[in-house]
């Protein structure tokens, strides 16, 4: 009987940490790719400006700069959709264990398991949207380097 109570409290602490995990993912470290994306779209527009105002081409790299950093920001939002639909089905998912309580029905067995494989998934896509967005990030900043290092 204590180890059943012992499971239900390890999934409810599971649970726990996965609500606070559905707002935290929204606040994590990915706020330095929107920071540099962001100062890396802001350097490209004011040096298409500057190049306008002085007269001079455009150069095409500093286009696909600015559009690798844009590129960058909108996969990190797709990032943090995902890791919030990540937690939220891992939440639901401890949420239907906790519910089914000692004896776990078939149908609730696989209602948990439909959640715990849609997590899986959305943990899945989380990741591929992260180094997606970091390679954008780092393709964006050394465009944007090499032009102002051996071209400009």
């Amino acid at each position: 009987m204590q180890e059943i109570r012992d499971r239900i409290q390890e999934v409810k602490d599971r649970q726990k940490l996965s609500w606070e995990g559905m707002f935290y993912s929204m606040q994590r470290i990915d706020l330095l790719i929107i920071s540099i994306s962001g100062a890396g779209i802001y350097v490209c527009l004011e040096t298409i400006k500057y190049l306008t105002d002085a007269s001079t081409c455009v150069s095409w790299q500093i286009k696909v700069s600015g559009a690798t950093f844009l590129f960058a920001i909108i996969l990190n939002f797709l990032s943090q959709l995902s890791g919030y639909k990540t937690n939220e089905k891992d939440y639901l998912m401890c949420q239907a264990e906790i519910e089914a309580g000692n004896k776990i029905s078939k149908s609730e067995q696989e209602q948990i398991d439909s959640y715990d494989r849609l997590s899986e998934r959305y943990t899945t896509a989380t990741r591929r949207f992260n180094y997606l967005s970091m390679l954008f990030m780092f393709i964006g900043l050394t465009s944007i380097m090499y032009y102002f290092l051996f071209i400009f």
